[in-house]
């Protein structure tokens, strides 16, 4: 009777590895896609610059693509702040909407200057090249959060399916930059390393001031479960964004932080997005522009209902969830009026979402993630 043969088998090592490649080949293939296609080969398309406000003295206009008639969008202060960091020219603050503001979220502006040596005509490269690079990493560093448990370590290329995550890539924000922090945070807060954990959420917090959620979250779960060597060490991690914003201060910068234009009284804006969606007719722009927003309720949802099944492993991401939930509650319209706008400030929550163990037998994460990477195929087909 012959011996029976040992099915192959793949290490884990090797689906790692596969999840990279194919990562970096869609993020170079889409990359590419824009900048060629998209942008007729002008890098400065990536950051969506309008004609309305200044433009940063470092820029040659006859060298920029300018979008007539439009305000520009937050890539253009971003690169505005890259190309000057230090606002060593007095044009630079006149180029910026809300210099104060846009001053807070300096790590990613920083780092693409200091990349490029201070050559102002790599810098835009830099950029784009950051923020291509931070989704090989977050599909990285999400396949290695699972590394620990009996699921599918594929799933870390649900990142591939997230709309926000094309959305930033084309706009030159600083979103995929900081999320690298909250999911490098989160998978060295699983897997204790408590400084680290710290640092990663201090970064966060200089690159999206917003990411203090994230720091919320890691603390009440932190004191939930009663890790207080971690607690010391996020305290710690408080200290830099506590120092760059009393330094701030001391400049005297102009404008002011647009709370009052972002948000508002609770559910007033989720019911003024719903009575636009009902009332915008069934033209192609208005359905997809219900079919985001329904995605990113479903995902607020989902991450409820897989932490009511799963407390203790969900704990963090549930955390998270109620947090950016009272966040989306009090948004305004200017928030979710545009699903560019809503889609990339909670793009955060699908990588909650992502994050969460699903142990069941109904695959939520992957109906909606399917469903998501169908927004995303279409916003990169349609949108110009």
């Amino acid at each position: 009777m012959s011996q029976k043969l040992p099915q192959p088998h793949q290490s884990p090592v090797s689906i790692h590895l596969l999840n990279i490649i194919i990562a970096i080949l869609l993020v170079f293939w889409v990359t590419l896609y824009f900048y060629f296609f998209k942008f007729n080969g002008n890098i400065t398309g990536f950051f969506r610059i309008g004609s309305i406000l200044p433009l940063s003295p470092f820029l040659n206009a006859e060298n920029t693509l300018i979008y007539q008639g439009e305000i520009g969008y937050d890539g253009q202060q971003f690169l505005t702040l890259a190309l000057d960091p230090f606002l060593q020219n007095p044009e630079t603050i006149n180029s910026l909407d809300h210099p104060i503001y846009r001053y807070r979220r300096i790590l990613y502006p920083l780092v693409s200057y200091l990349l490029a040596l201070g050559n102002r005509s790599l810098i835009p490269y830099i950029m784009v090249a950051i923020n291509a690079l931070s989704i090989v990493l977050i599909v990285t560093i999400t396949s290695l959060y699972f590394k620990s448990d009996n699921l599918s370590k594929f799933q870390a290329l649900f990142t591939l399916c997230i709309p926000g995550v094309w959305m930033v890539l084309s706009l030159g924000t600083a979103d995929l930059f900081s999320s690298v922090f909250l999911i490098a945070s989160f998978y060295c807060y699983r897997y204790e390393k408590y400084k680290l954990t710290a640092l990663f959420i201090s970064l966060g917090c200089l690159t999206r001031e917003t990411l203090l959620i994230v720091w919320f979250a890691l603390f009440l779960t932190s004191l939930i479960q009663k890790r207080f060597k971690q607690i010391k060490y996020l305290l710690y991690g408080l200290i830099p964004p506590i120092l760059w914003t009393v330094y701030i201060s001391f400049l005297e910068l102009p404008g002011k932080v647009r709370v009052k234009d972002n948000f508002g009284f609770p559910f007033l804006g989720i019911i003024n997005k719903l009575i636009s969606i009902v009332t915008g007719g069934l033209n192609g722009s208005n359905l997809f522009e219900a079919y985001m927003f329904f995605i990113l309720l479903f995902s607020f949802v989902a991450i409820f209902i897989l932490y009511v099944k799963h407390r203790q492993t969900n704990l963090l991401m549930q955390i998270g969830n109620s947090f950016y939930s009272v966040m989306f509650a009090f948004s305004s319209m200017t928030i979710l009026g545009y699903y560019l706008d809503y889609s990339r400030v909670f793009m955060d929550v699908y990588f909650l979402l992502l994050l969460s163990l699903n142990l069941t037998k109904i695959p939520y994460k992957t109906i909606l993630f399917s469903a998501s990477g169908i927004g995303s195929l279409a916003f990169l087909i349609l949108h110009s």
